[in-house]
């Protein structure tokens, strides 16, 4: 069962790097694998769970890299910058990249709420690092390092969602995806500004 597991994730990430998310559809999938459309159903809820499945080990080591390549930065804020950064990038490449409909990685965030948590709370864990290291170098003051951590994971988050929540039926275009680019750095900024020694 597992291999069968495996060669219907193997024909879903094809078919969604191939064709995309929107144009990959259940048949094409069960069709690529030799197998009715009915009988994938038994190892998958739906599209949005084959996707999640196809790309979750992936996902979960870019933001290793992210944190890898963000701490090559000297400073603690610009560390935490660089990390958002990078990770509002790879958000844009995969609705970009697969035409995933916004709505549908809403869908794909609930079903997947406890690997989906893993992820931002290793975000959490890296704001922590960051901010505590940037207390020791004389960068940050003092400060509740826990509850700062979640507050730049909390703006990130919901001026994201809040943005994304306009293109629930059509894609953000470039333009779009800077401006909330944009949006949630100034406010991290401001954050970052407000624990900074003057």
């Amino acid at each position: 069962m597992a291999d069968k597991k495996e060669q219907i994730l193997d024909a879903a990430k094809q078919l969604f790097n191939r064709q995309g998310y929107s144009k990959t559809s259940v048949d094409d999938i069960s069709q690529a694998v030799g197998m009715r459309k009915s009988s994938l159903y038994y190892y998958f809820k739906n599209k949005e769970d084959l996707f999640m499945c196809s790309f979750k080990n992936d996902w979960g080591e870019k933001f290793k890299l992210f944190e890898k390549e963000a701490n090559k930065e000297n400073k603690p804020s610009e560390k935490i910058l660089t990390y958002i950064t990078q990770s509002l990038n790879y958000y844009e490449k995969v609705v970009i990249e697969h035409r995933i409909p916004v709505k549908a990685l809403i869908e794909t965030r609930n079903l997947y709420r406890s690997f989906v948590n893993k992820i931002n709370r290793g975000g959490i864990e890296f704001y922590i690092t960051a901010i505590n290291e940037g207390i020791q170098s004389g960068e940050f003051k003092e400060c509740e390092v826990e509850k700062v951590a979640e507050a730049l994971f909390l703006i990130k988050f919901s001026i994201q969602y809040d943005q994304l929540s306009m293109f629930l039926h059509t894609y953000p275009s470039e333009e779009d995806w800077t401006h909330i680019r944009e949006q949630i750095l100034y406010a991290v900024g401001l954050v970052l500004n407000g624990i900074r020694k003057i």
